[in-house]
């Protein structure tokens, strides 16, 4: 475990769906196109029904289609709000809250009017602390006004996210969680626990050296998770205790907080979602081929080696 921590020590707001894999000895790899490239869009396929059954014109493959049909959906809700529409949804293995997403998130409000509405979809398991910080400096210095949509979950920096905004749309069965840092996919502020728990002599050197990580972790979170919680979330004052609720409460990284009790909890939350939102969140048509390794093999013959070839795994499934 402690090598795992060695190789994924970053700290990040990440739901524990999402590195479950770790956990389990098994990832799911894909290759990850970058933003702009040309082959990251799958060439034209032969398949004639989209998701939703409809046949497609032809040469055009049902992840195009899904693409198209989010792509209308949400120009046609921004439409129809009046706003800057930023979509953060996230469905495959390597999406998340990353450098991509702030960059796209700080355009956004960049290329928006100082006071112009902003509407932002979610739907995520989280992501990188410094990426999820940044986008929570753009929104904070944007004085329009920011609305959250969260049709059916976001987690760890997702919520933190939402938190920024003035206020928050939840599905019916919609749920967010708690904001503790994670440090290789376990909870910081147990790992600080080890320094009051054990004496340092009964702690390796390795050990300690993550421990205290983690315990400037939790410290750092919760400096700028209060810094950057909207206050009307807060009963309208600058109090932490909501942050520090949601960071140091001792709740599982990955329980859910529900409408009804992050209404209690004094979040500014409404339930009332637009239809179209559950469409723009749907998850694309599986097309692509997959790879299953075993992250606690020590061995990868041949065949798998060659596998590993990322540009291999850009091929539609035949």
């Amino acid at each position: 475990m402690i090598e795992i921590l060695g190789a994924l020590g970053l700290a990040e707001w990440l739901g524990l769906a999402s590195v479950s894999a770790v956990v389990l000895g098994a990832f799911r790899f894909r290759a990850r196109p970058r933003r702009g490239d040309a082959a990251a869009t799958p060439p034209p396929v032969t398949a004639r029904q989209g998701g939703d059954g409809a046949d497609l014109p032809p040469g055009m493959s049902p992840a195009d289609a899904h693409r198209l049909r989010v792509q209308a959906s949400t120009e046609a809700f921004q439409t129809g709000r009046g706003s800057v529409v930023l979509r953060i949804v996230h469905h495959l293995p390597y999406e998340y809250v990353d450098e991509f997403t702030a960059i796209e998130a700080i355009d956004a409000l960049r290329a928006a009017g100082p006071d112009a509405p902003v509407d932002i979809i979610l739907h995520t398991p989280g992501g990188l602390l410094h990426a999820a910080q940044q986008i929570l400096h753009a929104l904070k210095h944007h004085r329009g006004r920011k609305t959250a949509f969260i049709p059916y979950s976001a987690w760890s920096a997702g919520t933190m996210i939402a938190l920024a905004c003035d206020e928050i749309v939840l599905g019916s069965s919609a749920v967010i969680g708690p904001i503790d840092p994670q440090l290789g996919g376990l909870p910081a502020p147990l790992l600080a626990e080890l320094l009051d728990d054990k004496s340092n002599d009964r702690i390796n050197d390795q050990m300690l050296v993550i421990a205290k990580m983690a315990k400037q972790a939790v410290k750092e979170a919760k400096e700028f998770a209060c810094d950057y919680v909207n206050p009307v979330h807060n009963g309208g004052n600058e109090s932490c205790a909501l942050t520090n609720e949601l960071i140091g409460s001792g709740r599982n990284h990955q329980a859910p907080i529900m409408p009804q009790e992050a209404k209690a909890m004094g979040l500014n939350v409404s339930m009332d979602m637009p239809e179209l939102l559950y469409q723009i969140c749907q998850p694309p048509p599986e097309e692509e081929a997959m790879l299953t390794v075993n992250l606690f093999g020590s061995r990868i013959d041949e065949k798998t080696a060659s596998l590993l070839d990322l540009k291999s795994l850009g091929k539609p499934a035949r």
